[in-house]
């Protein structure tokens, strides 16, 4: 299973307004391109992806919410399993892409057996599925969106051989920039409307131009 043919059907079926935290893995150059306007906070460091999603489905509990973790990722720091079941948000899905390799590092724990989908179900998530080929993929997903969650996909998908790489604003000020004007934007945001002033008025033109650029690309 590729994992951009996954990335490719989940945009196809997620709401407008839903917000999605990726890993800083092959999933944020692949997800910025399929989904490059958005409340999206890419590239978040190994450990880091599931718990900020798991803040988003608190302050945004009307919205559905994607966790786009990775193996390596979520394995650095699995007691965020347990915070999200114990929060039990219901508009919260963690996928978690298994490719069972650390970039060019060698193989995770997970290529000699290690099973995160039972993680998931001893943390106490209400609904967990492990996948290996696009159809259970593309169920799976139907049923967690249409569900209650929170819920964890286990998904298997086979190591990139070519590294696949984001623009530079994928990354950086510029990604943390547009998903702060996303925000202010986003229907349920508090003080929606109200101009991006958490940079100086330079900075948020070259955010804004840029994001313009990318999605003409």
């Amino acid at each position: 299973m590729k994992r951009a043919d996954c990335l490719e059907f989940l945009a196809s079926c997620l709401p407008e307004h839903a917000l999605v935290a990726t890993s800083l893995s092959v999933n944020t150059a692949l997800w910025s391109q399929l989904r490059p306007r958005g409340p999206n906070f890419a590239g978040l460091n190994m450990g880091l992806c599931t718990p900020f999603a798991l803040g988003m489905s608190l302050a945004f509990p009307n919205q559905q919410v994607v966790a786009l973790d990775s193996d390596g990722s979520l394995m650095i720091d699995t007691s965020a399993l347990i915070t999200v079941a114990d929060a039990r948000p219901k508009n919260l899905l963690v996928i978690c892409f298994d490719n069972e390799y650390y970039a060019r590092m060698g193989p995770t724990p997970t290529s000699r057996g290690v099973n995160l989908e039972l993680m998931a179900q001893g943390a106490g998530f209400r609904d967990t599925y492990a996948v290996r080929n696009l159809e259970a993929f593309q169920a799976a997903t139907r049923s967690t969106l249409d569900g209650d969650g929170p819920s964890f996909i286990w998904a298997k998908v086979e190591r990139e051989r070519t590294r696949i790489l984001g623009t530079r604003h994928t990354y950086g000020q510029a990604m943390r920039a547009a998903f702060v004007d996303a925000l202010h934007r986003h229907p349920d945001y508090p003080g929606q409307g109200q101009e991006m002033r958490t940079l100086p008025t330079h900075a948020r033109a070259e955010i804004l131009t840029a994001a313009s650029s990318d999605v003409d690309r």
